[in-house]
């Protein structure tokens, strides 16, 4: 699988490197959601649970943003704006990876689905 294979860790970070975190995936997939803070932000989700997430450093410079329920803890930093990661709303004790600032994914072909966000109750 192009940008490495699944059971192997892999490191992202955010626009200024700032944060940097690294995930464990069983397998490689990306998720788009539709609410109405996904689209907007655009990230592509891959969800892991928390022990397969370490956040490397920078964890001063995250911000929190949340909305609606509450449930959802979406984290970005507070230097360049990137939003690197969040705990789901739908499960919030696990964490949403944003692929898009894993280096070595990029361009990768993943399997990719959609989440029907939009229709959630807020």
């Amino acid at each position: 699988m192009a940008g490495g294979a699944p059971g192997m860790w892999h490191q992202g970070r955010c626009h200024c490197g700032a944060v940097r975190f690294e995930f464990m995936p069983a397998r490689l997939t990306g998720v788009i959601c539709n609410c109405s803070y996904c689209v907007r932000k655009a990230a592509l989700h891959h969800r892991v649970p928390a022990e397969d997430f370490r956040l490397l450093r920078g964890g001063e410079r995250l911000s929190l943003y949340q909305f609606g329920t509450m449930r959802a803890r979406h984290l970005f930093c507070s230097g360049c704006g990137i939003h690197t990661h969040c705990h789901p709303r739908s499960a919030p004790e696990q964490i949403n990876v944003n692929l898009h600032c894993v280096d070595a994914l990029q361009g990768a072909l993943l399997e990719v689905s959609l989440h029907e966000g939009r229709g959630w109750a807020a």
